[in-house]
């Protein structure tokens, strides 16, 4: 893992997501991206004076959002980022943050969203581009590195990328617990055995527990095997998909987003 990119929503303090992106850059010697994204100022409407302060005012914001590239790189620097960087971006948020996923290994992400809100949006789109995305939860302290981590896999594509994609974290954990979908809630047999992969490539799976839910009392099973294994990071395959009018996560996907209360590392 190489680059990461970390959504960050103000320019002035460095939110939990933000921190936790500069621990896991520092940990694993990546280069990191803080990525701001702000609307473009559109046409003031009212009074011509009122509207001229306005735009006076987020053309100030604008400014100053553009000039936190300083501080961004010497509050990295302090904890060990060798390589960090400040990006503004116009535009909405979901285009920019694809866009910067396509160009970084990683996109680091504020969880805990609200089901069918628009913070859900991004994140959505995020994943149904391709990208891995790292969503951290709003409240409490999650650090960026992986002792321990909970594996989750159902045989789906999805679950085969995040598992993969994940080699680089998982790799260094101390402890990790895998839990596998029974085979009536995940159809055929699988061509990939997901223990004989990840010990193949050195990590150190110390328990296998098989699911017996499905929907969103699966993401509840996974959500309370990832707090009895301590764990640091919950990977999982992201279900989601585009449909008229709009996109939705699955069930399982979607409890396990809006209730987490640790990282979880999604693909699609």
């Amino acid at each position: 893992m190489r680059d990461i990119v970390v959504h960050s929503p103000d320019f002035r303090h460095w939110q939990a997501s933000v921190r936790y992106a500069a621990q896991l850059a520092a940990d694993t010697r990546a280069g990191l991206t803080g990525l701001y994204v702000t609307a473009p100022i559109p046409p003031q409407a009212g009074p011509p004076q009122l509207a001229q302060e306005a735009l006076a005012y987020a053309q100030d914001e604008l400014q100053s959002a553009m000039l936190a590239g300083p501080s961004f790189a010497s509050w990295a620097a302090g904890l060990g980022v060798r390589d960090a960087r400040w990006q503004v971006a116009l535009g909405p948020a979901a285009e920019a943050l694809v866009l910067a996923g396509h160009w970084h290994d990683l996109v680091v992400l504020q969880g805990n969203v609200p089901p069918c809100s628009i913070q859900e949006r991004p994140v959505l789109e995020l994943l149904l581009s391709g990208v891995a995305c790292i969503l951290v939860p709003a409240s409490g302290y999650a650090p960026g590195r992986v002792a321990r981590a909970v594996v989750a896999w159902d045989g789906s594509p999805g679950a085969n990328r995040a598992l993969h994609g994940a080699l680089p974290l998982l790799a260094t954990a101390n402890a990790v617990a895998l839990l596998v979908a029974s085979a009536h809630t995940r159809g055929a047999r699988p061509a990939l055995d997901p223990l004989v992969h990840l010990r193949n490539r050195g990590v150190n799976v110390t328990s296998v527990e098989t699911v017996a839910e499905s929907g969103e009392e699966a993401g509840e099973h996974l959500l309370a095997s990832a707090a009895e294994e301590h764990a640091d990071l919950l990977v999982l395959g992201a279900s989601g998909c585009r449909r008229p009018g709009g996109c939705s996560f699955g069930a399982t996907t979607r409890a396990v987003l809006s209730r987490g209360h640790l990282p979880v590392y999604l693909r699609h």
